[in-house]
């Protein structure tokens, strides 16, 4: 009976494991956790439904929402000494903010505007076309959203609210293992608008710093003097340097597009001292499973679906290094679902 009951809430769970993807959407497009930061305090049911910016509120609606969203953790229901209900933020809801550096509310909204891709995810396994191009008409990721000024913002805040999440860790971890002792320059390759590079300008300012990504990406990038912007095409040529940065950019491609990546990326590190920096995801880094193995499992899912990429294992990466001609490497775990991984020519 009891082995019965555990095997359909599991298939019972997975059913419905669309309903926290949307359940958190709706979050984000009301706002909740951005009013519950300005409000500066716990609010009841009634104050946030007058706080949130829509011509009617259900106050019915509002509360089944809510209440999914305490089941989810991601917002709390307590009781104060006049004994009201109200709500407030989590650690976890902070992290839906808006308006703070540091947020994952657009990269959520960029992976449900790309749900419509996961009903063809058997393209995948079929291996003719991507999941993305059977559901956009042969039309691949990087065209369609280069094509769709909407579309591109969205992506672009999304890498931005990504790269966020990750750059303490970045620099924790940089400053701890000395990764960047010592150089004089870095170029974050596939830096988008650059949030990478400006954390790291800001914290070692010894180092000349530019980000370098598709003309039409860098053109979008916030000016700031510490930061140099460059338009190119990382497979034709990179421009010299000592370090070449890279996050969040491998994993998008498959490894013979790789392969030729870091050995444009070797042309142009400087011979005497200079290596390859990149943050990615390390499946095996952890002997065991931790809190990021879920993450990483389903961001490994995401570059299968979308762009026909994929998340490496320590082997696969060695491996990857080794045809591309570098000597070694070594992996720096950081608080984050990313590793540093230095790549030495």
């Amino acid at each position: 009976m009891e082995e019965d009951m555990k095997a359909q809430a599991q298939v019972w769970k997975h059913i419905y494991g669309f309903v926290e993807s949307f359940t958190l959407k709706c979050a984000i497009e009301l706002g909740i956790a951005d009013i519950l930061y300005e409000h500066g305090q716990p609010m009841t049911l009634s104050e946030l439904a007058s706080s949130i910016p829509l011509p009617s509120v259900s106050q019915d609606g509002l509360y089944r929402v809510l209440r999914y969203l305490v089941h989810m953790k991601l917002f709390d229901l307590q009781v104060d000494s006049d004994g009201l209900k109200k709500y407030r933020l989590t650690p976890a809801s902070k992290l839906l903010v808006k308006n703070q550096e540091k947020n994952l509310a657009s990269f959520v909204l960029l992976q449900l505007y790309e749900i419509d891709t996961w009903n063809h995810l058997s393209a995948a396994v079929e291996g003719t076309v991507t999941p993305w191009e059977k559901c956009h008409g042969g039309v691949d990721y990087i065209e369609y959203f280069k094509k769709d000024s909407v579309a591109n913002q969205l992506l672009s805040d999304a890498m931005t609210s990504h790269t966020s999440m990750v750059t303490d860790a970045l620099v924790k971890g940089c400053k701890k293992a000395h990764i960047l002792d010592g150089v004089g320059s870095l170029i974050d390759v596939g830096g988008c608008t650059g949030v990478a590079a400006r954390a790291i300008a800001k914290w070692f300012p010894s180092i000349k710093c530019a980000v370098f990504d598709l003309p039409h990406v860098v053109a979008n990038a916030p000016e700031c003097p510490e930061v140099t912007r460059i338009g190119g095409d990382m497979f034709v040529s990179i421009p010299k340097t000592d370090v070449v940065f890279m996050k969040s950019v491998l994993h998008d491609w498959g490894d013979e597009d790789c392969v030729k990546i870091l050995k444009k990326c070797k042309e142009a590190i400087s011979e005497k001292g200079g290596k390859a920096v990149i943050v990615d995801i390390v499946m095996d880094v952890e002997s065991s499973p931790n809190e990021f193995t879920g993450a990483r499992l389903g961001m490994e899912m995401d570059m299968l679906v979308a762009v026909g990429g994929k998340e490496r294992s320590e082997k696969e990466w060695h491996k990857l290094f080794k045809e591309a001609g570098y000597s070694g490497y070594k992996i720096t775990p950081i608080v984050a679902i990313e590793s540093i991984i230095e790549v030495f020519p």
